[in-house]
């Protein structure tokens, strides 16, 4: 750990009295500072953001067009709170003066107690435990972070996700998973920025995963969209992964690939086309370095989270917003060989 911040503020929440852990910790570490960083302009084809109709309920106008854009960024420090006697139950964490609701619908009861530890780091929040993008992308570069620090990971006990336990097995990451537990100097992390600390740990992830396979998969790829997880319907999927094959992609399934499988095919991947969402998480750690993501993205529920994870680890980031059906949105494959053809021309110009 780096240097102790003052604790500075201890105003409570006039909700139920409930104060939050920022204000409850009895130690606060800023473990990695915040930065300033470039950060490239998204691919895209003129005016392609006109077409967006809405955007995902979580974001707003103002930081997506930050994401978008290129210039200087600002991303926030990894900042690490201890709370003493904290109790992990029900989906929540209760400590002095307050409690955080993080699994919804979870409820505020206390239930016994069944495991006690004397130090550990909670490796979850709220959109952790909702998304398996976050899960794979933040909730593994916290444990790392816990590795790092000597400090044992501690997260809920869940179904787990489908590719979870392989991401494991890849990364070498267990977590301990408590239905609830007591922990006597817990800290809770914030590690929402994108900074210097945040990228060491992915890159290292992604050596973990990408050393344990070979470089022989397919040049161009498409990620289709199953059953889980949220519905996003393109309409004209089949005409779509048609006529990608046709011009030489593998069509992929996540949910028909084990995660070892998963890294495999995207590898040695150039580019991989996806409908936004979580799958475009497995991008994150097995692309090379250079390679594009290509996101399809619904235009009612426009969002480019997934640009700032392929910004810090240096891939292209492109996208391409479908047109709006009652059933779902349909994509002309004329719009997105243009977009391939964008691709081609904004990288050849930075080799110049």
């Amino acid at each position: 750990m780096n240097r102790i911040l003052p604790i500075t503020s201890r105003l409570r929440a006039k909700w139920l009295g409930n104060v939050g852990f920022h204000e409850s910790a009895s130690e606060i570490v800023e473990l990695s500072p915040a930065v300033d960083r470039e950060q490239p302009e998204a691919i895209s084809l003129p005016s392609e953001f006109n077409r967006v109709v809405s955007l995902q309920r979580e974001t707003t106008p103002e930081l997506e067009s930050r994401r978008l854009r290129r210039g200087i960024v600002r991303h926030g420090p990894t900042v690490a709170y201890r709370l003493n006697d904290s109790v992990l139950g029900g989906g929540s964490l209760y400590f002095k003066n307050g409690y955080d609701v993080v699994r919804s619908g979870s409820g505020l009861v206390l239930p016994r107690l069944r495991n006690q530890f004397p130090e550990m780091m909670f490796c979850t929040n709220n959109v952790i435990e909702r998304y398996f993008g976050h899960w794979l992308n933040d909730g593994l570069a916290l444990e790392m972070l816990a590795d790092e620090m000597s400090l044992g990971s501690i997260t809920f006990k869940r179904e787990p996700w489908l590719h979870e336990q392989g991401y494991r097995n890849l990364t070498k990451l267990h977590a301990v998973q408590t239905e609830n537990a007591l922990v006597d100097r817990l800290w809770v992390v914030d590690d929402r920025g994108i900074n210097d600390s945040w990228i060491s740990r992915v890159r290292k992830l992604r050596e973990r995963l990408r050393s344990k396979i070979g470089l022989a998969g397919p040049k161009r790829v498409m990620l289709c969209r199953g059953s889980l997880g949220t519905e996003r319907n393109l309409v004209n999927k089949a005409e779509v992964e048609e006529a990608l094959q046709r011009i030489g992609f593998a069509i992929v399934s996540p949910e028909a690939e084990s995660a070892a499988n998963l890294v495999i095919m995207l590898a040695s991947a150039e580019i991989v086309v996806a409908v936004e969402g979580s799958a475009q998480s497995h991008c994150t750690y097995a692309l090379p370095a250079g390679a594009t993501l290509l996101t399809i993205q619904p235009p009612d529920r426009f969002t480019a989270i997934s640009k700032d994870r392929a910004d810090a680890v240096g891939l292209n980031w492109s996208y391409v917003v479908a047109d709006p059906r009652s059933d779902g949105f349909h994509l002309p494959f004329d719009r997105l060989l243009r977009t391939f053809d964008e691709i081609s021309r904004v990288i050849s110009l930075a080799k110049i």
